[in-house]
């Protein structure tokens, strides 16, 4: 997002699990309203890296397009829980396991790079990981029978190298701002949007 700032460049497609270019432009896509970006945002780090999009229209949740969850404000999953990684780039969808952030800033690692804004994941050997053009892909993991954003695909060493996995943005780190972003003008929204999410994660639980 912050190489491509302009709203116009940016097309959010939902529902749609081809890469194929010709059978996108078969689908109108959603504009994009606005783009919110992290004034904190360290482009040398990439501490701080997450922004939101507002789309001009809202999404229609389907069978084939509903919420990632959010976490939960205490949300700390283990080391070598299994998560899921997806991108409109190189990546495949495919299972990586979560690195803890202490094995992760090891020397043999990234040697005290990652900060407690962000979290790593991928093998040691290499193997999978997120790649160019994967950028702000998400990061799932399933809690408690509920699918959860935990990450955002965010920078690297390489693709898949061994001793440099993925690092991601730690979603949990940045709820309120979330909230903040999305209640600023717009409390009534927030309160339809935050029920509809909560009555889709309720369902997915019962599952």
């Amino acid at each position: 997002i912050y190489r491509l700032p302009q709203v116009s460049s940016w097309v959010v497609y939902a529902g749609i699990v081809t890469r194929n270019t010709a059978k996108l432009a078969q689908y109108t896509g959603y504009a994009v309203e606005k783009i919110i970006y992290n004034k904190n945002y360290n482009h040398r780090s990439h501490d701080n890296d997450i922004a939101l999009m507002k789309l001009r229209t809202p999404l229609n949740f389907s069978d084939t397009i509903r919420p990632a969850c959010l976490p939960q404000y205490d949300h700390d999953l283990p080391g070598g829980t299994q998560c899921w990684i997806s991108g409109w780039g190189y990546t495949q969808p495919d299972d990586v396991p979560l690195i803890s952030t202490k094995k992760c800033n090891s020397s043999c690692m990234y040697n005290g790079e990652i900060t407690s804004r962000m979290l790593c994941a991928g093998y040691t050997e290499g193997k999978v990981d997120a790649c160019q053009g994967d950028s702000g892909g998400p990061l799932v993991c399933q809690d408690d029978n509920v699918w959860r954003l935990v990450g955002v695909v965010s920078w690297g060493t390489g693709c898949a190298e061994p001793n440099h996995p993925g690092v991601y943005t730690k979603v949990a780190e940045f709820l309120g701002w979330i909230y903040e972003m999305i209640e600023v003008g717009h409390s009534h929204v927030l309160s339809d949007v935050l029920y509809m999410t909560k009555q889709l994660c309720s369902q997915c639980e019962s599952l």
